[in-house]
């Protein structure tokens, strides 16, 4: 493995020495990450490759549908969310009472990508003007409707000036492929693995995206002399627990996690980690302590009402029966978990591999199909 590990940094290495790029920056941590995914051309400084998607030629895709439209929204976890740090650098789950935190606290004072990755309290939607990009005047609170972990998605959402391509189908922002923010962590992550990893390789790497990001720098002896228990569980890498580089290889998982959010990465990143079991764990989203009427971001309209035996008369946008409507993890109470009715599983004989095409053995009696997967075919 080593000798692929190696591969994959001298490659970066090389990507980041020689080549033309870096990573997209006006000096605005509360804006740049937003702005390289929200807008219309892709930020060429930073977007290796990317998909022109074009209003005039029609190739266009619904990303800005996934995160608005009503039962369609793309919603994160509220796993995910612990994983974000605190805008100081240090560990949001270090806090006392973390795990039962309601929705403007848990958000309050994070990683500002957090704030760039999902609607937190104060939101408001990208706008542009001659190119040059700023947040709207008009804040917008949750749809509850759309959220049904809570969290509700604005990553890849368009600005504001055109409302009428909010649909599905009529999003037209270039989308990157490969940009060199991955080219950062991947470079970062074969050299921790790798082993050979140094304070110069971090500062070359992950703390560059920590910079844009407004984050204090990722020390490599601070983080190998405290690995972070919440990232120890079981829920995430119990392996890494005594290894060598625990620690900043679990802080470098969780730049990947963070940098990378709904950019189609992290399924590759448990599988290559051996970790596709955490596929199989619940959905869980926001905490709820009971029934009740919720203004979850503060803004004065009432998002949520969770009720057991009838509705009060509130005002709201989503009233929910628990038990029938909605489910909380404890019954009465806990985080939402929209997903109750479904059995998700992982059979790690099976699911590390991907079956043999039907086609492909029959063309080739001498290929047999992977371990757990049965489509009928023998030879």
């Amino acid at each position: 493995y080593k000798y692929y590990l190696k591969l994959a940094y001298e490659a970066a290495d090389q990507i980041m020495k020689e080549g033309p790029f870096h990573l997209y920056s006006t000096g605005n941590p509360d804006l740049d990450y937003a702005v390289l995914f929200s807008s219309y051309d892709a930020q060429t400084c930073e977007s290796i490759l990317a998909i022109n998607f074009d209003y005039a030629t029609e190739l266009m895709h619904s990303a800005t549908a996934s995160a608005l439209e009503d039962g369609r929204s793309i919603c994160i976890t509220k796993k995910f969310v612990n994983s974000y740090l605190m805008k100081d650098g240090s560990r949001f789950t270090d806090q006392e009472g973390w795990e039962t935190m309601q929705y403007a606290e848990e958000l309050t004072g994070r990683d500002p990508r957090l704030a760039q990755t999902i609607r937190t309290p104060g939101y408001s939607r990208i706008t542009e003007n001659n190119g040059a990009y700023s947040y709207a005047e008009t804040k917008l609170g949750i749809n509850a409707n759309c959220a049904v972990t809570g969290y509700m998605g604005a990553k890849f959402v368009m600005p504001d000036n055109n409302l009428a391509y909010d649909k599905l189908d009529k999003s037209y922002n270039d989308i990157s492929i490969f940009r060199f923010g991955e080219v950062l962590l991947n470079f970062a992550e074969a050299k921790a693995e790798y082993g050979d990893i140094s304070q110069d390789d971090l500062d070359r790497s992950i703390n560059l995206l920590r910079d844009r990001a407004g984050m204090p720098h990722l020390d490599l002896e601070a983080a190998n002399a405290n690995p972070d228990p919440y990232l120890l569980r079981d829920e995430f890498y119990p392996d890494l627990a005594g290894a060598t580089n625990a620690g900043v290889i679990l802080e470098i998982r969780r730049e990947r996690a963070v940098e990378l959010a709904q950019e189609g990465f992290r399924y590759g990143d448990l599988m290559r980690w051996k970790h596709g079991e955490h596929l199989a764990e619940p959905y869980y989203g926001i905490y709820i302590p009971g029934p009740g009427v919720y203004d979850l971001d503060g803004d004065g309209i009432n998002d949520f009402e969770f009720y057991t035996e009838a509705a009060s008369g509130a005002t709201v946008t989503k009233k929910c029966k628990l038990g029938s409507d909605i489910y909380l993890s404890e019954g009465d109470h806990g985080y939402l978990d929209p997903h109750h009715a479904i059995d998700f599983s992982f059979d790690p004989v099976r699911d590390y591999f991907y079956p043999i095409p039907i086609n492909d053995r029959t063309l080739n009696h001498n290929l047999t199909q992977n371990p757990g997967w049965d489509d009928g075919l023998s030879f």
